[in-house]
């Protein structure tokens, strides 16, 4: 009941603001063409961008890269996973309590090994787009040696259409089988 009394009163007072500066006007179409109406999502702030960090490591790695980007920058996200191998059995009692706090996705049937990370990262993208792809804005892929400044990314991220299907990134030359020829 008394937040109908609320909304009321709010309503009232924007009808009235919306009156009266189109009455020192006498323009009411030129007062209603510049009022905004917010019923999509407005990401012109950093702070109304929602990223899903996705951060590509290995069992080798995650007492020491996966730690420190878990200490460092990840919290900053406003979600983040690890994505991994298998960690297997061989896990100590105390690194044990420490990968436990780990946010790490529930990927089965990562392949092992730097040559297939094209794998991880696809296996990594179908998971957010599976279990999260309504809850934010942006999905990052990083990898646990890389340092992220997730303000500035943020930032940059709200200038841009999250509607749009887009990457952003550095575009590697691809090796060609007749560069490999040239250079033997």
């Amino acid at each position: 009941r008394r937040s109908i009394s609320i909304g009321l009163v709010l309503t009232s007072l924007t009808l009235i603001t919306f009156v009266y500066v189109g009455s020192s006007t006498n323009n009411y179409y030129t007062v209603l063409q510049n009022f905004q109406f917010s019923h999509g999502k407005n990401l012109s702030h950093p702070s109304l961008v929602r990223v899903l960090c996705l951060i590509l490591t290995s069992p080798k790695y995650i007492l020491t890269r996966a730690k420190a980007v878990h200490e460092t920058w990840a919290p900053q996200c406003d979600r983040y996973f690890f994505i991994t191998e298998s960690l297997g059995n061989d896990v100590k009692s105390n690194e044990s309590n420490f990968i436990e706090q780990l946010p790490i996705a529930p990927i089965k049937n990562i392949t092992t090994g730097y040559d297939h990370l094209t794998q991880k990262s696809t296996l990594a993208f179908l998971f957010a787009y599976e279990n999260y792809f309504n809850d934010f804005n942006w999905f990052v892929k990083a990898d646990d040696d890389t340092y992220v400044i997730v303000e500035h990314l943020k930032k940059f991220l709200s200038e841009q259409n999250s509607s749009e299907p887009v990457t952003f990134g550095y575009n590697f030359k691809v090796i060609t089988f007749e560069y490999i020829i040239y250079l033997e």
